[in-house]
């Protein structure tokens, strides 16, 4: 993770508003989401009509904003961004729940799949890669329920606060590790949740956060003024049934903090 990434997904969080007109709400967005909507309005002009919609652009100004140091050669930075996003597009769709759209799967068959923005090349890729190539690395999580997923995006939202708050230029490790007990927090109760860790798809995202905070931890190493709490290691949870007692054995195992870096 970087700075980068997590000002992005600050910056299209604020995209998409709800403004009381009269005595309903009504769902507005950022022009700069209408390069990539896909329907028409009354006047016959390009816009976004759905909620849906405008979640989906949403998701698609965010790679192609990161197009540039990230949507390259670079699988596993690849792998990382379609997390982030996906986790992103859980959450905005946990809070505004769409008829008929219960999973991924659901949203990506409506707004990704034979979308021609999604189909598009990414120009630096050699290998012809598409968004919706990016979008795809991720099928695990397609058929997960979208309220499962979006669990995840408390802690994801507390980890990219500390790396706001540490920034790219003059790093302040000290103030940005006083946030590190809230995310350590929301961490424990994903790592408790025998549901997340006995679930291969779960655990991989968990294994980005984790990852992740090593990573931000190590910037501070050599700072004395920073005091960022060591992770629990991950919990891999095996449950089977032994022939005369029937027991469940549980197993701890994890990747070395901060394994590996975007």
């Amino acid at each position: 993770m970087s700075y980068e990434v997590c000002n992005t997904i600050n910056t299209i969080d604020k995209f998409i508003w709800e403004k009381l007109e009269g005595v309903v709400y009504i769902t507005h967005y950022n022009e700069i989401l209408r390069a990539y909507c896909t329907s028409k309005n009354s006047l016959g002009n390009i816009a976004c009509r759905s909620y849906g919609e405008m979640i989906s652009s949403s998701v698609l100004v965010f790679l192609k904003w990161l197009e540039t140091s990230y949507l390259c050669e670079d699988d596993s930075k690849n792998d990382k961004l379609a997390e982030y996003a996906i986790l992103w597009l859980s959450y905005k769709l946990s809070k505004d729940p769409q008829d008929g759209i219960n999973t991924l799967n659901d949203f990506y068959t409506k707004h990704i799949e034979k979308n021609k923005y999604y189909n598009e090349e990414i120009a630096k890729s050699s290998d012809k890669k598409t968004y919706k190539d990016i979008i795809n690395k991720k099928q695990d999580l397609m058929n997960i329920g979208i309220n499962d997923i979006s669990r995840f995006y408390d802690a994801f939202k507390s980890l990219c606060s500390m790396y706001n708050e540490l920034g790219d230029e003059n790093p302040n490790c000290g103030k940005c590790s006083q946030k590190a007990d809230e995310f350590v927090n929301k961490y424990d109760e994903l790592n408790e949740d025998p549901n997340i860790t006995g679930n291969n798809s779960y655990k991989k995202i968990l294994t980005t956060l984790f990852d992740d905070y090593g990573n931000l931890k190590k910037k501070c190493d050599n700072d004395p003024y920073s005091n960022f709490p060591t992770l629990s290691p991950i919990k891999t949870t095996q449950s089977f049934e032994d022939a005369s007692s029937g027991s469940s054995i549980e197993r701890i195992g994890s990747p070395a903090e901060g394994s590996e870096k975007l």
